[in-house]
């Protein structure tokens, strides 16, 4: 049995059996860039006019010899700390006037965004830099939530959420072929909070002002199954779900009390609704991950062992249950930048040794590729993720 990357996926996805473990690491536009040295501008960076990074995408896969999952078909605007893709916010709408300026230098691009309501204004203040020739990145200096108040009127005035581009995910579907599967990024109920107020404040919204906490969660979970929704029918097959933020920031009890019903509703409607969901922490998550098997996700990425995480490999195999895919345990901050060819091998045979009596296992690092990663090294991870990940 050789089957093809879309069928490897799907069946991994559903606890079938396969001929071997997909190898599909999590890709970001800046690995697709720096292999076409296309250097893209701030403003063009998610779909730039002279280069086509959704096409590029696959044949980058391709050259590894990876299965596809691909992440770049995603609407943009409201899962990083960025206007620069969005619909739903930065444009004028009835009762909600946008002004946006600019400010160049050399170091970063400054944005701000002044909105007027019939009763009163929110402003926004983002930056975007150059981290490398290859990749942008955001952050908001000043949210868009400061006061309850502030929430009142966008909850009031703010357009509808599903005033989105979902082109990029029709793209991305088309390319695919039977290579993979199309993976759209969207946020967890939890993480979203974060992307219109301070990340502190969320933290400390549960404690301080339950019933604010609550309602926010509530609009924005709503938002999110609506924006699902829409994402499916242009062609997602797999969502994936950013919870990093209270992975890292909160404990158990907190998190049981105040995000697992949320993001348990917002699994369940994207399950519904027809789509397949990986649930996206990057870092710690050893506190709150058993509480994962309670929702209602296909598979959960990234493992991220020590430094940066705290997963333990054999931790997790014994604490998730058996039916979830599980994806990642391969540091590429450090490790896949640092070790030899031949160490790389090594450690993914370790990985797919130690996941093998269990199965549903896909073979990634814990998050994307930083540039200058050898090439070497990564090619050195794809081929021992096919020859030690056979299964039959």
């Amino acid at each position: 049995m050789v089957l093809t990357g879309r069928e490897r996926l799907l069946r991994i996805f559903h606890g079938e059996p396969v001929d071997r473990f997909p190898v599909a690491p999590f890709l970001y536009y800046n690995s697709v860039y720096e292999m076409f040295d296309h250097k893209p501008g701030i403003y063009d960076f998610y779909d730039p006019d002279d280069f086509d990074p959704i096409v590029k995408f696959v044949e980058y896969c391709d050259h590894f010899g990876f299965d596809v999952l691909h992440v770049l078909g995603s609407v943009w605007d409201m899962y990083l700390h960025s206007s620069l893709a969005d619909r739903s916010i930065i444009e004028s709408d009835e009762n909600w006037d946008v002004s946006v300026v600019d400010e160049e230098n050399e170091a970063q691009t400054r944005r701000t965004l002044t909105i007027r309501t019939p009763k009163g204004l929110l402003r926004q203040v983002e930056s975007y830099r150059h981290a490398s020739a290859y990749l942008v990145v955001q952050n908001v200096d000043e949210h868009l939530i400061k006061t309850p108040r502030d929430f009142d009127l966008f909850r009031e005035y703010s357009p509808p959420a599903d005033k989105m581009d979902c082109s990029l995910i029709t793209r991305a579907r088309r390319a695919v072929g039977d290579k993979g599967l199309m993976d759209t990024n969207t946020h967890g109920a939890f993480n979203i909070l974060t992307m219109f107020r301070d990340v502190e404040r969320v933290l400390t919204d549960p404690i301080t002002d339950e019933g604010f906490y609550r309602a926010m969660a509530e609009f924005f979970l709503e938002r999110l199954i609506l924006r699902a929704g829409k994402m499916i029918e242009a062609g997602a097959e797999v969502i994936e779900i950013a919870a990093q933020i209270a992975g890292s920031s909160v404990g158990p009890a907190f998190y049981e009390r105040y995000i697992l019903e949320y993001e348990s509703r917002l699994c369940k409607a994207i399950r519904e609704a027809g789509g397949l969901v990986i649930l996206h922490n990057c870092g710690p998550a050893r506190t709150v991950m058993h509480l994962y098997n309670q929702l209602d996700i296909n598979c959960w990425g990234y493992l991220t062992p020590p430094p940066l995480g705290d997963v333990e490999l054999d931790e997790a195999l014994r604490v998730m249950r058996p039916d979830l895919a599980l994806r990642g345990n391969v540091d590429q901050v450090h490790f896949m930048v640092q070790a030899t060819p031949e160490q790389i091998r090594r450690r993914v045979e370790q990985v797919l040794q130690k996941v093998k009596p269990r199965g549903n296992f896909i073979l990634s690092t814990t998050d994307f590729f930083f540039d200058g990663t050898p090439y070497e090294n990564i090619m050195a991870f794809a081929e021992a993720g096919r020859e030690f990940g056979r299964c039959l």
